[in-house]
């Protein structure tokens, strides 16, 4: 590359994240609340009253770290006199800005690790889960994509990665089954690659036990949390008469069992991307927020599935989504185009090389 083709590249990076952050911003300008900021306010208010999120009835489904994260914005929000609204989003925005650096990483630097970081943080879906729903699941992929980036150095750093995979469950527990998708495949002894697979859990575990008293509350809202029963995927099955009630979260589990064993022997980075395109097919509940869930390793690969996939999820929180954008036109894809848009993904991803295998 001369060294003027290598400025131009440079200067059309900067442009690119500059306008992505200013769109970023402009969404967290214009926030106006929403029922999910409301409840990180409602359950930072408990903490800080009472010490325990978990109450009866209050809207609460992750282990306490988010909880007491809320709480300390919510100190500063009083302190400063800033909307707390305002702090959640420039964390996420912040959260959002590391991933795209370890993206950068992850890709082998240069160019094609430069590419994905603005791949990522230009993607629309990123912005609106970040800027419009205020959703804090990018928080956990980037701890996710952390322990990625420490699974992948020569040699792995296993301990490091099981460590941040522990606090990417901490913050949500959207990576619940990575785990073993990351240590069955290490050079490790078998006892170390156990272990290193059973610390995250133990870990999650253990950051309930100072709630233990209300377990009945941590039962119902944390381990029998299913997401939301929209008309989308297999929990379709449970409109069908005669079919038990449990069917989808067994199609849901089958799944993520086989996709674990099938693509333990692919590239990390691909492996982690196609678990997380099972889950949202065959996932038994769904919030439309979880569509974000393969923006940061999809942004790796790009290619026409990540580039459908990014355009439909788009148009549905721009039109269809519950609390998307509210744009008044008919025919914007709703739950169903997003699901097969999904699948075509799945089906792109597995017809081509893996092209990180070897970085």
């Amino acid at each position: 590359m001369t060294s003027r083709a290598s400025a131009g590249f440079r200067v059309l990076l900067a442009a690119g994240f500059l306008a992505a952050m200013a769109i970023r911003i402009l969404f967290l300008a214009g926030f106006r609340g929403n029922f999910d900021v409301g409840a990180y306010a409602t359950v930072a208010g408990l903490v800080r009253s009472a010490g325990s999120p978990y109450q009866a009835g209050v809207p609460y489904n992750y282990s306490p770290v988010w909880a007491f994260l809320a709480a300390g914005l919510s100190s500063v929000s009083d302190a400063l006199r800033v909307p707390f609204a305002t702090l959640v989003g420039a964390l996420l925005i912040a959260a959002d800005a590391a991933t795209a650096f370890l993206l950068y990483v992850l890709g082998g630097r240069g160019r094609r690790g430069a590419g994905a970081a603005l791949l990522f943080f230009a993607n629309p879906v990123s912005v609106l889960t970040s800027g419009h729903y205020l959703q804090f699941d990018n928080v956990a992929i980037l701890f996710l994509v952390a322990a990625m980036c420490a699974a992948r150095r020569d040699p792995p750093r296993t301990w490091l990665a099981s460590g941040w995979l522990s606090v990417s469950l901490l913050v949500k527990h959207i990576g619940v089954f990575f785990p073993p998708l990351f240590f069955l495949r290490g050079r490790e002894r078998r006892e170390i690659r156990a272990a290193a697979t059973l610390i995250p859990y133990a870990v999650f575990a253990a950051s309930f036990a100072p709630y233990w008293r209300s377990w009945r509350v941590l039962r119902a809202q944390v381990v029998e949390y299913r997401g939301g029963t929209e008309e989308y995927g297999v929990g379709m099955l449970r409109s069908i008469a005669g079919l038990p009630g449990w069917l989808p979260a067994a199609i849901f589990l089958g799944a993520v069992a086989g996709a674990i064993l099938a693509f333990r022997t692919r590239a990390l980075p691909s492996a982690c991307l196609l678990l997380f395109l099972v889950m949202l097919i065959f996932a038994p509940g769904i919030c439309e927020y979880y569509f974000v869930w393969p923006i940061a390793l999809g942004s790796l690969y790009g290619g026409a599935g990540y580039f459908v996939y990014t355009l439909v999820v788009s148009g549905f929180y721009i039109g269809g989504a519950l609390e998307g954008l509210g744009v008044p036109f008919a025919h914007l894809p709703g739950w169903h185009g997003v699901w097969w848009s999904l699948v075509l993904w799945l089906a792109w991803e597995l017809r081509r090389r893996d092209i990180l295998r070897s970085q």
